[in-house]
């Protein structure tokens, strides 16, 4: 199980794991509590805040998002840290709340693909069509070109007999 780490100048705190799903979304608190675990990335440093009951699980840092193991403070056994049975009941309901928004945003994604994987297949379709219409031009215009030469190379020689006409 992750648990995701605050970044110390965020402004939201990291909710304790057994609070309801309405009070994790907007809670605002930016204090740092007594038993939070403070830490710093051992990547690139930054400093981080986690709620106590975190130690010992995986989460991703706020500031280069690669995972990081939260520390668990001395003294402290993780058995310690477990919940008790009314707290891990909680907790899973807010984890499925989670995972069925998790599930409907990767829905509505996967819906987003689609649109635009229909949309590049059009588009793809249209650069085609164009591409066949500019061959056809290009034909067209070295017809033209070719006319072009004819026609002046008639007028020229139009012009040779008028000048030659004129000699005699």
């Amino acid at each position: 199980m992750t648990t995701p780490a605050k970044s110390l100048r965020d402004t939201q705190k990291l909710q304790p794991l057994d609070a309801p799903l309405a009070e994790a979304a907007e809670s605002t608190d930016d204090e740092v509590r007594p038993t939070d675990i403070l830490f710093n990335c051992p990547h690139c440093g930054h400093s981080l805040c986690i709620d106590c009951r975190g130690a010992g699980l995986l989460t991703n840092c706020t500031e280069c998002s690669k995972e990081v193991l939260v520390p668990i403070p001395e003294g402290a056994n993780a058995a310690d840290l477990d919940l008790d049975k009314d707290q891990t009941l909680g907790q899973l309901v807010y984890t499925r709340r989670l995972l069925a928004r998790s599930e409907q945003r990767i829905a509505e994604l996967e819906d987003v693909i689609n649109s635009l994987k229909e949309r590049r297949s059009a588009m793809e379709k249209a650069r085609m069509t164009t591409l066949h219409h500019c061959a056809d031009l290009s034909g067209h215009i070295q017809a033209i070109q070719r006319s072009q030469n004819e026609i002046t190379a008639a007028l020229g020689r139009m012009l040779e007999i008028i000048a030659s006409e004129h000699q005699h």
